[in-house]
């Protein structure tokens, strides 16, 4: 009888310290990257249609976590800050939406379906972290960017490397960094692929 009514408060002191300790935990933080429509620049129309495939990379880059390094060769995560979607699937959406809005290509696709298109544009994202180099932290995008012509099968190549302070050493701070270089990137990669194709 008191082995069973010292089990029973006892469960009752665990549950409530476990329903307590779950209410204090805070909701997470989620972001996303967005493509700057006041920076999209049109130069003259390519009647060229391009489809847009989602970036490769390394399985840590690519899942919702905000990585961070202290010494750029050991990794970790916030916390409590995610990304909306994996980073390549942002990075795809975003490059296709830039890519249409300066209304330079027939069509942008990034479909997985067999549809004929002029050029694939195939990358490799190397680098996407925050790093923290004595007191200030940085926002690092390195991507490899291959345009293919599908007709002629010539290959097009050029490697993008980015490298900015971020404004604070949080994930915000990260966050906002990336998503302006990511943007200097859009135009960036939309003028390589005009002296490509021309």
């Amino acid at each position: 009888m008191i082995k069973s009514t010292i089990l029973v408060l006892f469960t009752i002191f665990l549950l409530s310290g476990c329903l307590s300790v779950t209410k204090e935990l805070p909701s997470y933080n989620t972001y996303n990257l967005n493509v700057n429509e006041q920076n999209v620049k049109a130069t003259k129309y390519f009647d060229k249609s391009i489809n847009v495939l989602e970036p490769k990379t390394i399985t840590s880059y690519n899942s919702k976590n905000i990585l961070y390094s202290k010494d750029n060769l050991e990794y970790d995560k916030y916390a409590i800050n995610k990304w909306m979607d994996r980073p390549t699937k942002m990075l795809q959406k975003q490059i296709s939406k830039y890519l249409t809005l300066t209304k330079d290509y027939k069509y942008i696709s990034t479909s997985n379906l067999k549809i004929e298109s002029d050029y694939n544009l195939i990358t490799q994202l190397v680098d996407f972290n925050q790093l923290f180099e004595q007191n200030k932290s940085f926002a690092k995008f390195t991507i490899r960017v291959y345009l293919v012509n599908n007709k002629t099968e010539k290959v097009y190549f050029k490697n993008f490397s980015y490298k900015k302070q971020c404004t604070t050493n949080n994930a915000l701070g990260f966050v906002k960094t990336i998503e302006e270089i990511t943007n200097i990137f859009y135009i960036d990669l939309n003028n390589f692929i005009i002296s490509s194709i021309q």
